[in-house]
């Protein structure tokens, strides 16, 4: 796979509190993650960047360990891999909220485990993934956030829901509990792309502008990505935003 990432602080925002990972190892396998953190003038940048070393030390020490042995990772094994990264994310970020200056800290992680021809994700919070096959674009994740229940109940539609006052209000994260269940999905073959993408992207640009600059073959991946951060904060850049764009060859 062809994989490219960036982050913005985007136009309103002094510090940027989003953080992500690529990391490519032997035999195909894939993590790719986005964080984006919450919680006071520090306590935002503290937890996505202990969520990413957790993700990243958790993931990369087990899967070169089974590479070096020789093993081969299956998607069961995959999925909880990537619950076991976000627990112990969870708990360490938990652990440094007892700070006084961190109280209250937290971050969403949204991520993809690519395992030979399967690809499991994980979510916890209202960053997204997306997947591209067939011409069309999907969302995989399911956001935790209010707004989202109120869908869910026929409360109000999806459409109302783009613009409600309470749309930023999420109902999970790492970090604020100190047990989290992440939602886990199983996207089965690798699609044509993958987006993973902080809500600073989806709350400045629809998915259907998200799917015509994914899906313009005149651009390389990292142009593609570059082009939708520019068209993010040509719309008021409100948010930090992160893109992650994984295309398959």
């Amino acid at each position: 796979m062809r994989i490219f990432g960036k982050s913005d602080t985007g136009v309103r925002r002094p510090v940027n509190q989003d953080r992500f990972l690529i990391r490519e190892f032997p035999d195909g396998l894939c993590l790719c993650a986005v964080f984006d953190g919450m919680g006071g003038a520090n306590g935002g940048e503290e937890a996505s960047s202990a969520a990413l070393h957790s993700f990243d030390e958790c993931i990369t020490c087990e899967i070169m360990d089974r590479v070096c042995r020789g093993e081969e990772i299956t998607r069961y094994e995959a999925e909880k891999l990537l619950c076991t990264a976000a627990q112990t994310a969870n708990a360490e970020i938990y652990r440094r909220s007892e700070d006084p200056a961190l109280e209250g800290m937290g971050t969403t992680v949204v991520a993809a485990l690519i395992v030979h021809d399967d690809v499991v994700a994980l979510n916890v919070g209202d960053s997204r993934l997306y997947e591209v096959s067939r011409g069309a674009l999907k969302q995989v994740s399911k956001d935790n956030s209010y707004v989202q229940y109120l869908v869910d109940i026929g409360r109000i539609t999806k459409e109302e829901a783009v613009n409600h006052p309470k749309k930023n209000l999420i109902t999970k994260c790492l970090g604020t509990e100190e047990q989290v269940e992440p939602d886990v999905y199983r996207i089965g073959e690798v699609p044509d792309k993958l987006i993973l993408c902080s809500d600073g992207l989806t709350n400045a640009l629809s998915e259907e502008a998200i799917f015509e600059t994914v899906n313009d073959d005149r651009l390389a991946p990292g142009e593609k990505v570059k082009a939708l951060i520019d068209a993010a904060n040509k719309a008021g850049g409100p948010d930090n935003v992160t893109v992650i764009l994984a295309e398959n060859d």
